[in-house]
């Protein structure tokens, strides 16, 4: 609103009651720079491609790279990484895939339609940066079903705006064509065999806990029985990847790992543990054929002996 007076010259001023001062101004970008910080944590100068492969957190973009309807069809999925999917994708549809292992950003190769180049990096004809396109993708990249947008063992689309509860990620130790996940995403219900339709028994909100009973967290109550606490592990193995793998069933319910998570109608988790740790005795006895692997797997999951955070999840019949 602006009050119109007359000022002394006979002139009309006007005043505004929403006037900003130079240091309100200023503090105000502040502020919105800070928000930005907020919700964009890193910056986004530069394209990892040039860094090589890398573990780094990973976008799909839909719009440039819509997957077909089934499957079963041909795609060809890939990955871009933070400062692509906010400076080349940023009004796009992208499907965030998290951290990844060993992946060079696709960003400005044919994986990617040239009419969406990268315009962070250099064109080497040119000298300057962007637009880059058309460039040859890395050889050693990997894609799993996350690249379609598809998740999980039942392979579900994902939608941010409906899914609920918590997904976990695994260790993924061996990629989709050597029979693993690739790090893929799983719904606990489905790590159990208990598949999309099965939803956490409601409490009775009449009934009050007992004084000497600890209060029990609201996520764990969304957890399918039989699966830990989230807070009992920080990764899992998926048994896409303990087939993959046979050496790591040696390590079940031994030091630094859960005993296995058991598919709803099979073993117990006892029975499971004590088949695996004679199976793994027999696995010894015949000869240390896997040092090196385990060894690279003890680096890669980071083992702690005296940590009790790893799970196994074994969906045996």
């Amino acid at each position: 609103m602006d009050n119109t007076q007359e000022s002394g010259d006979g002139k009309p001023r006007t005043e505004s009651h929403d006037s900003q001062t130079a240091s309100d101004f200023i503090d105000s970008q502040l502020q919105l720079e800070a928000d930005a910080r907020e919700a964009l944590p890193y910056t986004f100068d530069h394209c990892t491609q040039p860094l090589g492969a890398l573990r780094q957190n990973l976008f799909s973009c839909l719009t440039c790279n819509p997957p077909p309807e089934s499957p079963s069809q041909p795609y060809t999925p890939a990955g871009v990484c933070y400062s692509c999917h906010i400076a080349c994708h940023g009004e796009h549809e992208l499907v965030e895939l998290f951290n990844r292992r060993n992946f060079t950003c696709d960003c400005g190769t044919s994986r990617l339609p040239a009419s969406c180049p990268c315009t962070l990096r250099i064109d080497p004809a040119t000298g300057t940066k962007g637009p880059v396109h058309s460039q040859q993708p890395a050889e050693g990249n990997t894609y799993n079903q996350n690249f379609r947008n598809r998740f999980c063992g039942c392979g579900e689309l994902y939608d941010a705006h409906t899914e609920k509860g918590t997904m976990f990620q695994c260790l993924g130790l061996a990629g989709e064509d050597k029979g693993g996940c690739g790090e893929d995403w799983w719904h606990p219900e489905c790590i159990m065999g208990l598949g999309r339709d099965w939803k956490p028994q409601e409490k009775d909100k009449n009934s009050e806990a007992q004084p000497d009973q600890p209060l029990e967290d609201e996520d764990s109550d969304n957890l399918p029985p039989g699966f830990p606490k989230e807070d009992d592990f920080e990764t899992f193995i998926c048994y896409k990847c303990v087939d993959a793998n046979p050496w790591i069933k040696r390590y079940a319910a031994s030091t630094g790992f859960l005993a296995p998570v058991i598919k709803a109608g099979g073993r117990s988790s006892e029975e499971e543990s004590q088949r695996l740790l004679n199976w793994a005795d027999e696995y010894h006895d015949a000869g240390e054929k896997t040092t090196d692997e385990l060894r690279a797997f003890r680096v890669e999951a980071k083992f702690e002996p005296s940590s009790n955070k790893n799970t196994i999840d074994n969906p045996s019949q």
